[in-house]
């Protein structure tokens, strides 16, 4: 059986420029900026398989340097442009797997292809900004975007000696992740740093002299900088898809069942290319998440070599580190809960990692979100210095299995002094949740007497 998979943005096995040109999504991202920090020791260090693992390795003909260009569901097979040549190539299929990936989004204003402009998603993108940095002897740089990849960029930058100006056009940082009283702890610790907001505010203009980037205008003010980074929205790259006649889902990804087959027959698709289905919100979302994609990846192998397996869906389950503090979170903020519907109860409480009396402990703010109608577990978000990321996994494997708070509250988490409390944050917050349901219930429940003069 001949399965072959699309991947766009690979380029030729022998040049090195052009092997580091590959989309890297969100949490690739982050890897990437670690290097921006010196936190990684190089661009180099990223690449975790070379040609070799998936040639001799893995008996994978790779075709690097091969841009796909139409497909052909009816007769199987995909047109292809050679980069070095421009010549052309029609490769057959028994199965296909499209596994396109997503593209950044830039902003409508003027200014914006002046020198000095970026987006981050490849490797060659972090190095076509560090040498711009460095040709220009930079001091400024504006962030356009307070979200997860700019905001690993805001960190990553002040630790090369960089003042960072970030802006966003909501009222707080981080909003598809948390709510607003849980981004401000970052925030705080952000600003301590060095980090200069402008929140709830418009990009009007980025300002040029001879063509290049000179300031920037933020709700009728300028400020001078020296590179502006666009970490916007994303858009899944589907147009080779659509004009196959493959079907496009609500969200603007590729439509595909659980077994990660589209609407075409015998082809595939995995990654951020396609819509996702959100097992909190029962609705396909587009994600973009290195987990997401990677398990999408192995179910649309499989099926597409002949297995059967199934991809159950996502939480959305999600970290990151920015100054110091541990952010993970799952399932959707409040502001997109209550656009949906479900008007959720929550609860906030910060704990401690340890017993009080044991040297190290650091606190641990916990916030958990639930359905008011049946008591299930609807999100999670955790802030703190250590122990987010795993109780966030946690949480988010309760939310997948779709536990009550009740039922939630009821697992047993372990004990030792140098390592856990004995009531662990999560499991105090998930008490105090369950808790307000049952006041809540309670209230709804009681009789109302009517008196008659």
């Amino acid at each position: 059986m001949r399965s072959l998979w699309h991947n766009c943005g690979v380029s030729s096995a022998k040049n090195r420029q052009n092997r580091k040109d590959r989309s890297t999504r969100r949490r690739g991202a982050s890897r990437i900026l670690s290097v921006r920090s010196h936190v990684v020791p190089s661009l180099e260090a990223l690449i975790g398989y070379d040609e070799a693992f998936y040639e001799q390795m893995n008996r994978i003909d790779l075709r690097l340097g091969l841009k796909a260009t139409r497909i052909n569901t009816e007769k199987r097979s995909v047109e292809a442009t050679r980069s070095k040549d421009n010549s052309t190539e029609t490769l057959g299929y028994d199965t296909l797997v499209l596994t396109t990936g997503a593209r950044p989004s830039t902003v409508p204003v003027p200014g914006s292809d002046l020198r000095g402009v970026f987006t981050i998603r490849t490797i060659n993108d972090v190095e076509r900004l560090t040498n711009h940095l460095a040709e220009s002897n930079a001091k400024r740089v504006a962030i356009v975007g307070a979200g997860l990849t700019g905001s690993e960029m805001a960190e990553a930058l002040l630790q090369r000696g960089m003042a960072v100006l970030e802006a966003e056009i909501v009222p707080e940082i981080l909003p598809v992740i948390l709510d607003p009283d849980m981004a401000s702890i970052i925030r705080a610790r952000a600003e301590e740093h060095g980090v200069e907001y402008h929140l709830n505010s418009i990009l009007e203009e980025i300002v040029g002299r001879n063509g290049r980037v000179s300031g920037i205008r933020i709700s009728g003010d300028e400020y001078p900088v020296d590179a502006v980074i666009v970490a916007v929205r994303v858009k899944p790259n589907t147009e080779l898809a659509k004009e196959a006649g493959i079907v496009l889902g609500e969200s603007g990804g590729i439509k595909t069942d659980e077994r990660m087959a589209t609407s075409a027959a015998n082809v595939y698709a995995a990654g951020d290319c396609i819509e996702t289905y959100d097992r909190i919100t029962r609705r396909h979302v587009f994600f973009q998440l290195a987990t997401t994609a990677v398990r999408q990846a192995l179910v649309a192998g499989i099926n597409a070599a002949g297995g059967k397996t199934k991809y159950p869906g996502s939480t959305g389950v999600t970290t990151v580190k920015l100054f110091g503090l541990e952010v993970a979170s799952f399932g959707p903020t409040t502001m997109v809960s209550e656009k949906l519907g479900m008007h959720p109860v929550s609860v906030r409480v910060t704990g401690s990692t340890r017993l009080p009396y044991y040297p190290g402990g650091k606190d641990l703010t916990v916030k958990l979100l639930a359905d008011p109608k049946d008591g299930r577990l609807l999100g999670a978000q955790l802030v703190g210095e250590e122990g987010a990321t795993l109780r966030a996994n946690l949480a988010s494997m309760a939310g997948h299995l779709g536990l009550s708070v009740e039922e939630f509250e009821q697992i047993e988490t372990c004990y030792s002094p140098p390592l856990a409390p004995v009531w662990d944050p999560v499991t105090i917050a998930a008490q105090a949740l369950l808790r307000k349901l049952q006041t809540s219930q309670a209230a709804k429940s009681r009789p109302v007497t009517t008196v008659e003069n």
